[in-house]
């Protein structure tokens, strides 16, 4: 288990992403483990910049979004859309796919691009999967950034499962814990602590109040 604890937050760069890699992420990475939530979840887009895609389509604040659908934000969008108990922060240059499995949302999928999230607590854990590791959450707040080769991840508060083939890494925080991956084969991932990076406490509120809670260094 490791701790990291820094004391400031950050802000959001503009997306370095080029649009080469960015088209081709679409179609890339690895099959979703899909675990079921209890229902299907209403959602409601709250704040939308830019261009959004939903299933190819532009989207609207009045879009529903589904398990099964794509989302796709453009390089100067961002989303921020609640589901059910949770809700989701999404940084331009982002695909992430909601997982279906039957009528249920199933888990999320980062193509690639940025997520800030927040989960309500829930008796099966959940996953969201990225090129480099799949991340286990339950209730607890997470920041990714997912690139091909290389994933940078912050445990916001609460806990998280990092897992690749059959290495396991499990990370407990009550206030921001950030790690880069990289270097991953089946049984082994180089992992090391990073500052807190592109994403910000008062973030965190703002979607935790979508869903009526507060974050947990708040309570």
């Amino acid at each position: 288990m490791r701790r990291y604890h820094p004391k400031t937050n950050a802000t959001h760069p503009n997306a370095n992403l080029s649009r080469r890699r960015f088209l081709g992420n679409l179609v890339a990475g690895p099959l979703l483990l899909w675990l079921p939530f209890k229902a299907e979840a209403a959602s409601t887009i709250h704040a939308l910049e830019g261009t959004v895609y939903v299933n190819h389509r532009p989207a609207t604040l009045n879009t529903r979004i589904r398990a099964g659908d794509q989302i796709v934000v453009s390089h100067d969008g961002k989303l921020v859309v609640s589901m059910g108990e949770d809700a989701y922060l999404l940084r331009g240059g982002t695909v992430l796919e909601i997982a279906r499995s039957g009528h249920l949302a199933g888990g999320l999928r980062l193509v690639t691009g940025a997520l800030l999230a927040v989960f309500g607590k829930r008796n099966h854990g959940t996953h969201i999967v990225t090129s480099v590791a799949t991340i286990g959450i339950r209730g607890t707040a997470v920041y990714l950034d997912s690139s091909p080769h290389r994933l940078y991840t912050c445990t916001c508060y609460g806990s998280t499962e990092l897992r690749t083939g059959e290495h396991v890494e499990h990370i407990s925080a009550s206030y921001h814990s950030a790690h880069e991956i990289s270097g991953v084969t089946a049984n082994a991932m180089q992992m090391k602590s990073m500052a807190v990076t592109d994403h910000s406490d008062d973030e965190l509120r703002m979607l935790e109040s979508l869903v009526g809670r507060k974050p947990a260094f708040d309570l």
